[in-house]
């Protein structure tokens, strides 16, 4: 399907590794999503971003010993073209900078992320 007929879907993640079961739930929709052809896009803002920093979503398993981490679930969101935008003022607030984010992020600031949200046909918020 072309991108401009696709249907927008616009997930705002903001819970991060310090809460990690309500991390999973965002990356398994957007997963389902854009495997079912929609433009899925995350925006992780406030502590949601920590879960972007390289490493760290490694260490993170929903069920501990399972070896499925949040990486896993990272790596499969953007495999399926899960666009990622980072916050940039919660990246301020977590003292991270584009260089510590895990590669294929980006960043929006505020106003950018409301411009997204009007342009989605449908936006979630976890």
């Amino acid at each position: 399907m072309p991108e401009e007929e696709k249907k927008k879907l616009l997930i705002l993640q903001t819970s991060g590794i310090r809460e990690p079961r309500r991390t999973y739930a965002p990356l398994y929709i957007a997963t389902t999503a854009a495997a079912m052809d929609l433009d899925v896009t995350i925006w992780f803002t406030m502590e949601g971003v920590s879960q972007l920093k390289k490493g760290a979503a490694g260490k993170i398993e929903l069920v501990p010993g399972s070896g499925v981490t949040l990486q896993t679930w990272l790596d499969r969101a953007r495999k399926a073209g899960v666009k990622f935008l980072s916050c940039a003022q919660a990246m301020e607030a977590e003292d991270l900078s584009m260089d510590d984010l895990v590669e294929g992020c980006e960043m929006a600031g505020a106003a950018g992320i409301i411009d997204l949200s009007f342009a989605a046909d449908q936006v979630m918020y976890f």
